[in-house]
């Protein structure tokens, strides 16, 4: 497919997120909680977010390591920096992921295959962490019962019987990752924490009281549909579930959609540093 198709699809499915999950809400609510936030709270959040950043360039470099590349924290950490700028503002068919890859092959000559199976696994390292997160309060009865229409134990009886698939398949087919995969999960379970603090920073900011655990797994669940590369930066297929699952949990759609809001906007921040960052 053409990279302006690509880019002409990303546009077309994240406005159509965003008009379906506007139409359900009061937008006139939604704006006085985004103009009324706190700004030192945002700045709280903002650090959270990139702290989790930080961690999250480390947990890939494991992986980069496990093929021997020489890769230095700081350089790992501005190639992230340069790849989360490129998935979220710039079309074409590279993306992040392509460019990290792409840098890697040219500098220190590794077969692209590995490059882009280490690259994969580890966003399958993130989505293991973040699923056990979602359904270990689903299995502890911490969610309504009108937001699972089934046995509580099911979610994390598949959880578990995907992941030792996983686990299965590292061991006998990608074995030259499996003894960096105890750390990389270490370091997802410390990403999701300082993303879920920073989740924790915008709620202040934006005055929101009531439960914790409901937005927490909202934005959880909204993160497993920003990793889909269907929309731009994940916006659109956030705010989306975020409005669907309000209901389910019992939250005010209008705050969820805020939340949501948010977080894109302090990821987008984050992301423009990636255009001012050196990769030599």
């Amino acid at each position: 497919m053409r990279t302006w198709l690509k880019w002409l699809l990303k546009i077309v499915v994240t406005g159509l997120a965003l008009y379906l999950t506007f139409r359900k809400i009061d937008w006139q609510h939604s704006s006085h909680l985004l103009l009324s936030a706190n700004a030192w709270w945002l700045l709280l959040a903002l650090l959270g977010y990139n702290v989790s950043q930080f961690i999250s360039a480390r947990r890939l470099q494991y992986f980069y390591e496990a093929l021997s590349i020489p890769l230095s924290y700081l350089l790992n950490l501005r190639l992230y920096y340069k790849g989360m700028f490129y998935n979220l503002f710039l079309p074409g068919g590279i993306g992040g992921d392509g460019y990290k890859v792409h840098y890697l092959y040219r500098h220190y000559h590794k077969p692209v295959k590995k490059l882009a199976t280490a690259t994969l696994l580890d966003r399958l390292n993130g989505l293991v962490v973040l699923g056990f997160l979602i359904v270990l309060p689903a299995s502890m009865g911490l969610v309504p019962a009108a937001a699972l229409p089934f046995a509580s134990w099911i979610p994390l009886a598949i959880y578990l019987a995907g992941t030792a698939l996983y686990v299965f398949i590292i061991y006998f087919f990608l074995r030259i990752y499996f003894p960096v995969i105890h750390k990389a999960t270490l370091m997802a379970v410390f990403v999701q924490g300082a993303q879920l603090l920073s989740v924790i920073c915008i709620m202040q900011a934006l005055h929101l009281g009531g439960p914790l655990i409901p937005f927490l797994l909202l934005f959880l669940a909204s993160s497993i549909a920003a990793v889909i590369p269907f929309t731009i930066g994940g916006m659109g297929a956030r705010e989306l579930v975020f409005m669907s699952g309000a209901t389910l949990l019992g939250v005010s759609g209008e705050q969820a959609v805020a939340v949501s809001l948010l977080f894109f906007l302090l990821t987008a921040v984050s992301s423009l540093c990636g255009a001012v960052v050196k990769v030599k």
